[in-house]
């Protein structure tokens, strides 16, 4: 099936059944007009397992979170590419990177595992090498 439908937005219960399909062994929920996904991610084959949240309400931008392990931060650094409570950026929120008719499996699921490779590189090198714009930490 094609990453959109349309240009309408893909209701809650399709994108749970594309993310529950390609990621059987995930745990999924809708409750209160929201998608809740859980999943552990592995973004290379050296990498650490992380077990990251994806909430997702129609209208609104995916929120992503890293439940475990938690991320690191060294002290005189700040970490990139995130908005409060670490919520982690992955497109530039005024564009149409994203959009809610595209599904969040084909999409977001994989610039998670993105920011995540980066993240790993970040911790060793110091520098961000996966582009985009630092979003201010009070969005």
């Amino acid at each position: 099936m094609a990453s959109k439908i349309g240009h309408k937005k893909i209701n809650l219960a399709l994108q749970q059944l594309h993310l529950k399909r390609l990621f059987p062994s995930s745990s999924t929920r809708i409750q209160r007009n929201c998608l809740v996904w859980e999943a552990d991610l592995r973004p290379t084959l050296l990498s650490q397992v992380y077990t990251v949240r994806l909430a997702y309400k129609l209208g609104r931008h995916p929120r992503i979170n890293v439940l475990k392990p938690a991320l690191i931060t060294p002290e005189d650094k700040f970490l990139p590419h995130t908005y409060q409570e670490d919520r982690l950026c992955l497109y530039y929120p005024d564009s149409t990177e994203w959009r809610g008719d595209m599904l969040l499996s084909n999409t977001i699921v994989p610039w998670i595992s993105e920011w995540l490779f980066y993240y790993e590189i970040w911790l060793v090198t110091g520098e961000w090498y996966g582009g985009g714009t630092h979003p201010k930490k009070h969005l």
